[in-house]
């Protein structure tokens, strides 16, 4: 997943960004491995999950990652920009 942000916008670190991610994540979410690379203006987060089928997988990532921005101040005035398919 991709997100930006407007510029003005303090930087989250990928640290931050793991932790509120790792926040928004349920019990039953089938989350192998995540990791996060923060850039300029933009955050890349890369899941790993445990699912039947690619369709799944998209389903619960793009889940998980509204989660985080919904719950998330450091991710405030982020959105999901696009989500590719690894």
């Amino acid at each position: 997943m991709s997100a930006s942000a407007p510029t003005d916008t303090e930087h989250p670190t990928p640290s931050g960004v793991l932790a509120a991610l790792y926040r928004s994540v349920e019990p039953t979410d089938p989350v192998e491995t995540a990791r996060a690379l923060v850039t300029d203006r933009s955050v890349r987060i890369a899941l790993c999950l445990d699912c039947p089928d690619e369709l799944e997988a998209v389903g619960r990532a793009l889940g998980i990652c509204l989660r985080m921005l919904g719950r998330s101040p450091v991710l405030d005035g982020y959105g999901i920009a696009d989500c590719r398919l690894l």
